[in-house]
């Protein structure tokens, strides 16, 4: 009766082995976004909001940056001794990949909101139904924790208002899942699910520009 099981649990292990392998420290990441599903209802929580951008809305980016305190790294690997008390091993680097490319094709997925985005300047800054943002990556970073990998991405946003005003956000995002083979591909996707959410703050913010109404005020420490 549980044979079929174990081979899918084999399969799946093969299958993640063969897309995701052990990363070294002289590899650095493979930095390509690929956007999260939509957050679903789960029993017994609040629901879910939707977001969309109104009708017609423009999200212009004219400077995408990476400014990162440090931008050759990515995050730690921490590995553990194979006993039941498990103490730390080593602690192994990750390098980081194209850092700058990867927030670029994350800010170009707002699209899937309902945004008009464009990678550059507004014609005219004036305009309605726009809102328009210098980007910088502040933080991209993603650790192994026990069983699991944690990232944590932190995205600053620095809004165009009317009359010449600037107003700057910053937008921080989470990600976690189970670490199967401390592999390149799983890194890869707890830090991508750290800048959807970073991400998704974002959008709601440049949604409510585009309205018209005003950005909500910043949290505390920014």
């Amino acid at each position: 009766m549980k044979k079929p099981c174990l081979h899918a649990a084999l399969f799946a292990l093969c299958a993640l082995s063969g897309s995701s392998h052990a990363l070294t420290e002289g590899e650095p990441l493979d930095m390509v976004y690929e956007q999260a599903p939509e957050p679903a209802q789960r029993p017994n929580s609040p629901p879910v909001e939707s977001l969309r951008a109104p009708q017609g809305c423009t999200l212009y980016l004219p400077m995408i940056e990476d400014a990162r305190s440090s931008q050759v790294h990515a995050g730690h690997l921490t590995l553990m001794m194979p006993t039941v008390h498990a103490t730390p091993r080593s602690v192994q680097s990750l390098r980081s990949g194209d850092a700058g490319a990867w927030t670029r094709a994350a800010l170009l997925s707002t699209r899937r909101y309902g945004f008009r985005t464009i990678a550059g300047a507004p014609a005219s800054p004036a305009a309605a139904r726009q809102a328009t943002a210098v980007v910088a990556l502040r933080l991209a970073h993603a650790w192994s924790a026990g069983l699991n990998l944690v990232s944590h991405v932190v995205l600053k946003a620095s809004y165009s208002l009317p009359g010449g005003e600037v107003a700057t956000r910053l937008y921080h995002g989470m990600g976690t899942r189970a670490n199967w083979a401390s592999g390149n591909g799983e890194f890869m996707s707890v830090l991508n699910l750290g800048m959807e959410e970073a991400v998704r703050g974002m959008a709601a913010d440049a949604a409510a520009l585009c309205e018209g109404r005003p950005l909500p005020a910043p949290a505390a420490g920014q």
